[in-house]
């Protein structure tokens, strides 16, 4: 390793209780998984094929290990590639704390696209970002013509919304002369996988290299025009958020809590009884429609339901939900995070296992 590249690591390692305090606040959308690079030896798989990265925690660790502040410290003082780490772009409850832009430059050979193409693109997307109100940051990612432009929220957002936002900002990416739209981070938001993540500022998990800053200010040009080390730091940490009122004003959308309801006994009568997973003959219970729409006001409400084991049953449950004109946001398959389930066959569990216990006992006698 350079000597100048272990004096930007010194720096960066300097700050690390401050860069991770940063992060735990304005980055981490999830603490139970995250992502980490392999060391070196451990990239090699028995197949010889090269595998750098994972999602940590390992699956049988999930639910006891978590994501935490001197994990994040870790990574900024680590000096082996094995200790970089990566952050998932949303939450279980579908919301992101941050978009970001990946314009990618992995392999030098590649023609059809350049250094150059790619920080004019970025730079033109980042000045976009500024005159719509935000404060972004554009990352020098890996030294090579690789860029990624961040922007980060004053509170968690939609997360639909801001990947509906980050595509409409790069949409015009050929006219910047890219020939790939860049990667947008949070990717199309789903309740069955944890979606994508991506690398977090500092060390480079593969060259000597530590993230460095686009120099915003007006008067930066030439050697001016890139922060390092403490520079590169000092305007990490003074990045304003977006505030949740300027994000509504350009598009993005407010998370709202969930509130996951079960369908029959709760919007559907059942007056029949069970017919099938896809014979749903009975009316809405009175008042259904009214009242869901007015918790959408202030939630999102999903339907989760045993008939939603199969495409579809979740195709039956959406036909009568349109049939009765009763509007959610959306038909889950797998049960979702929530704040608050509804349904008529739960028992509450309030810490006492024996009080639970006797009502499950007298449970509808």
């Amino acid at each position: 390793m350079s000597e100048y590249f272990d004096r930007i690591g010194d720096e960066w390692r300097q700050r690390a209780a401050d860069l991770a305090d940063w992060s735990m606040l304005h980055l981490v959308n999830r603490t139970d998984v995250w992502g980490r690079y392999l060391s070196k030896k451990q990239r090699k798989t028995e197949f010889g094929l090269a595998n750098t990265a994972i999602t940590a925690p390992f699956r049988e660790e999930r639910g006891k290990v978590f994501l935490n502040a001197e994990s994040l410290k870790k990574h900024f003082k680590t000096r082996d590639v094995g200790g970089v780490l990566g952050l998932h772009s949303m939450s279980a409850d579908l919301t992101s704390r941050w978009l970001a832009i990946d314009i990618d430059l992995h392999d030098e050979d590649d023609l059809s696209a350049s250094p150059q193409q790619n920080f004019v693109a970025a730079r033109g997307w980042h000045k976009q970002l500024v005159e719509l109100g935000c404060d972004p940051l554009l990352f020098d990612s890996n030294g090579k013509g690789g860029f990624h432009l961040l922007t980060i929220f004053a509170e968690p957002l939609e997360t639909k919304s801001v990947n509906r936002f980050g595509k409409q900002l790069v949409a015009d990416f050929e006219l910047r002369g890219l020939d790939q739209e860049p990667e947008i981070f949070p990717n199309t938001p789903t309740w069955d996988h944890y979606g994508g993540w991506l690398r977090l500022v500092g060390r480079h998990h593969t060259r000597e290299h530590y993230t460095r800053v686009f120099n915003d200010e007006p008067w930066a040009e030439g050697d001016n025009l890139w922060l390092e080390g403490h520079d590169a730091i000092d305007r990490i940490l003074r990045t304003q958020p977006l505030a949740a009122e300027a994000a509504e004003k350009i598009g993005l959308v407010r998370a709202r809590r969930t509130v996951c309801l079960d369908f029959d006994g709760v919007i559907h009568s059942y007056r029949s009884g069970w017919c099938g997973a896809e014979i749903i003959p009975d009316p809405p219970i009175h008042g259904t429609r009214e009242s869901i729409a007015q918790l959408r006001k202030r939630f999102r409400v999903v339907v989760h339901s045993a008939r939603c084991a199969t495409d579809a049953g979740v195709a039956a449950v959406t036909a009568w939900l349109v049939k009765h004109k009763i509007e959610v946001d959306e038909v889950c398959r797998f049960k979702p995070p929530a704040a608050v389930y509804v349904d008529d066959r739960a028992v509450p569990f309030r810490g006492d296992w024996q009080a639970a216990i006797a009502e499950i006992h007298e449970f509808r006698k």
